[in-house]
């Protein structure tokens, strides 16, 4: 009994511990889901030179025509423009571009955001055909000029509404409805978004990075483009490439059922729990915890960051403390314990911690595969226009490159993610035990309960009141003399027949 005993104790032990460790489950469904019920990722287009030889040479004539800058050339007023570059590239640069305070004078009373959008590329000049779901659309229609983690880009199916970021918890606009819209696909060979774009190198001025072509950024569509806070993947574009974009999707679906499961344990919230953000998502979480710093440090946000509600975005003047604080304002501390080997070196050296940011417990993710292939344009441009597909009659395709945007499965992996049981399931596991090893079972916890607590209690009870009873009445001399034996009850001799036949005794 004993050994019995000591056994059923280890195996619900057992039990409790393996709920506690893992207290959910993760199961594919085999059907998945069809991705024409699935959003189609946001995509941005953003060419590697920011900055338009145009428009920043229109913008030196006109900075030329103020009084404080009459001793200025127009080549000098250029050289000293390119150090707007700082304000993507937060790196040191040489002394003698770093002349933050001088520019800031020459610019005068200014706007960051205003003036690096008038000096981006335009969208127009960039994109040349456009087309979705095998329909010709023009590019002006289907794209948007937005500002993504590398300043204004071209951007599809960015859904958004605006790029102030955190809204108040009680005015908030974003609901669960919102996922309902944006333009959606299907597989098919024809499907999805292609685009014909052209890389116009004689506006170049600045580049963030000293490659020819331009960046393809991918997101979820209500997701800022931002590669630290992920839910982010970007492809270079070379000229006279054309690129192929295959996406694979994954939905997983959290029960509501896991929500009494403690955050530390599921690792996860559902996007109305966290008084950090009206309408949580992992990646709005990291992007205002890395804004919040940099406010702190700065006393700014970034331009290329969604603006903050009454918060001033930095300039000219920031620029060294941009450049102080970039690395470890690119760098956040996972919350995990024990800290992985990998990760001990990011805890010595910075990173900033966000412990209030845990993964979203439902989220579509996307997985991309690229394939290039060598443009060779004298050849398109000598295709007949009645030999061309609809979307590229009449293109010129010289200094050109070609991206088509499709999905690369029918159906989407579907996961959900559920408690491995529920209470009355481990009541059950635990009661299944013990009554298979040692015969004991929940009824007899009970009535081991009853008859050592309540059964005792009134026992003990009734004998201290006939004890009373006894003493009280010896005290006073009035007392009956109590018989060993109690009278005899006729009806138990005769048995229950003879009374149902109306024979009494």
């Amino acid at each position: 009994m004993v050994c019995a005993l000591i056994s059923s104790v280890s195996l619900v032990w057992n039990s409790f511990r393996r709920y506690y460790l893992a207290p959910m489950v993760t199961t594919q469904m085999p059907e998945g889901v069809s991705v024409s019920k699935i959003i189609f990722p946001a995509v941005g287009i953003c060419t590697n030179n920011r900055i338009s030889k145009s428009a920043v040479t229109k913008l030196a004539q006109n900075l030329l025509q103020e009084e404080r800058n009459r001793n200025y050339t127009e080549q000098d007023m250029l050289s000293l423009l390119l150090s707007l570059g700082m304000l993507y590239n937060q790196q040191s640069m040489d002394k003698k571009q770093a002349r933050h305070m001088k520019l800031h004078h020459v610019l005068g009373n200014y706007d960051v955001n205003e003036l690096l959008r008038n000096l981006t590329p335009r969208c127009e000049d960039l994109l040349l055909r456009c087309a979705w779901n095998e329909v010709t659309i023009n590019c002006v229609h289907l794209f948007d000029f937005r500002l993504t983690m590398n300043g204004y880009c071209c951007t599809f199916n960015y859904l958004r509404q605006s790029d102030i970021t955190f809204e108040d918890k009680n005015n908030g606009t974003r609901s669960l409805d919102m996922y309902k819209y944006g333009n959606k696909s299907n597989f098919d060979f024809e499907q999805g978004l292609k685009v014909l774009m052209k890389l116009n190198e004689s506006d170049d001025f600045y580049y963030n990075m000293p490659i020819e072509g331009a960046q393809l950024q991918f997101s979820d569509a209500y997701d800022f483009p931002d590669s630290p806070s992920g839910s982010f993947s970007m492809q270079i574009i070379s000229p006279n490439v054309q690129m192929t974009v295959l996406v694979t999707a994954s939905f997983t679906e959290a029960s509501r059922e896991i929500q009494h499961v403690p955050v530390k344990m599921r690792r996860c919230l559902f996007y109305d729990e966290s008084s950090y953000l009206p309408f949580y998502t992992h990646s709005d979480c990291l992007l205002k915890c890395r804004m919040l710093f940099l406010l702190d440090k700065c006393n700014c946000t970034p331009f290329n960051m969604p603006k903050m509600v009454n918060e001033r975005t930095c300039d000219m003047r920031d620029v060294p403390c941009l450049n102080r604080y970039n690395a470890k304002s690119k760098a956040v501390i996972p919350d995990v314990d024990p800290v992985p080997p990998e990760l001990e070196l990011d805890m010595v050296g910075g990173g900033i911690p966000c412990p209030m940011c845990h993964p979203s417990c439902s989220k579509t993710a996307y997985n991309y595969d690229f394939i290039n292939v060598k443009m060779y344009p004298e050849y398109f441009n000598s295709v007949p226009e009645n030999d061309r597909i609809p979307w590229l009659q009449g293109a010129n395709f010289t200094g050109t490159s070609m991206v088509h945007v499709k999905y690369a499965r029918e159906v989407a992996d579907c996961y959900g993610q559920n408690v491995i049981m529920k209470w009355f399931d481990l009541i059950s596991n635990i009661g299944s035990t013990c009554g298979f090893v040692t015969g004991f079972s929940f009824v007899s916890v009970v009535e081991f309960v009853y008859f050592y607590t309540v059964k005792l209690f009134r026992v003990v009870r009734s004998r201290r009141l006939q004890e009373n009873r006894v003493g009280s009445a010896m005290s006073s001399g009035n007392f009956e003399h109590i018989s060993r034996y109690r009278p005899i009850y006729w009806n138990e001799l005769g048995g229950s027949t003879q009374w149902r036949q109306g024979t009494a005794y």
